[in-house]
């Protein structure tokens, strides 16, 4: 008996969507589609769907789950791939397995050292969301810096001492990853070439990866609890937060990090 998720990946310019079929021996196929143009997601999407499943050979009424990448991203992409999912969760009678973006974009990394995974994204206006992820012994992705916004400045300092904060347990220097390295370099100047991933942006692909594991574990929700996951309508932390680590607020700097 095979299980079939459909994922939706469209917090970045590029739309994807990927069919995952696994069996009960553990194999796997994937089918997968993808385009570049933010303007064309919501016209792109459900054709791209059905290409997949075409391609498969299988009907929509035969998929288990349907997963998307909720963020953080672009607010009109991160809508468009929830409410997709919503609406054919709700047709379907199927759940939906929302998936963190950044762990999408952790999820492709193949770094044997198994290096702490900083995930940076652009989200324009000079800030960038921010996430950390280590993968255990089981494969796993554990998220040890909740995706979070940020400003530039002092970002790099903050990340190390975060991270040794948090008692790294390989005691290597991290891997960053994500499209926020490429248009502001000069935030990520410090960062050499052996803590850098040419792992840019997430895909469907990661999305189905990620959400299968998932929907093993039981973590799928009801379409209509379903969300995108925004983190730029947070701009201040509390104290306590703040005393605990916590950094995001873009407009705020004290002691040379962001908090």
């Amino acid at each position: 008996m095979s299980l079939h998720i459909l994922s939706l990946e469209t917090s970045s310019a590029w739309c994807g969507v990927a069919l995952l079929r696994a069996t009960d021996t553990g194999a796997a196929d994937l089918f997968a589609r993808e385009h570049q143009g933010v303007q064309e997601h919501s016209a792109r999407l459900l054709p791209m769907v059905q290409e997949v499943l075409d391609e498969a050979g299988i009907a929509r009424t035969q998929l288990d789950a349907i997963a998307f990448g909720q963020g953080p991203g672009g607010f009109t992409g991160l809508r468009v791939a929830c409410g997709v999912a919503q609406g054919l969760g709700f047709a379907l009678d199927r759940p939906v397995v929302p998936v963190v973006s950044h762990a999408a974009v952790a999820q492709q990394v193949r770094d044997p050292g198994s290096r702490t995974l900083v995930v940076a994204m652009d989200a324009r206006m000079q800030e960038i969301y921010l996430a950390a992820y280590r993968r255990e012994p089981s494969g796993r992705l554990a998220c040890v810096i909740e995706p979070q916004l940020m400003a530039g400045e002092g970002l790099e300092s903050w990340v190390r001492r975060r991270l040794e904060d948090l008692g790294d347990p390989v005691p290597q220097r991290p891997l960053l990853c994500g499209d926020a390295a490429a248009a502001y370099p000069e935030v990520f100047a410090g960062f050499g070439a052996d803590e850098r991933s040419d792992i840019a942006r997430p895909t469907a692909a990661a999305v189905a990866r990620l959400a299968h594991d998932a929907y093993l574990r039981g973590e799928a929700v009801a379409a209509e609890l379903a969300a995108p996951l925004y983190v730029r309508d947070k701009v201040a932390f509390t104290t306590a937060e703040r005393e605990a680590g916590a950094g995001g607020n873009p407009r705020v700097a004290t002691s040379g990090a962001q908090s």
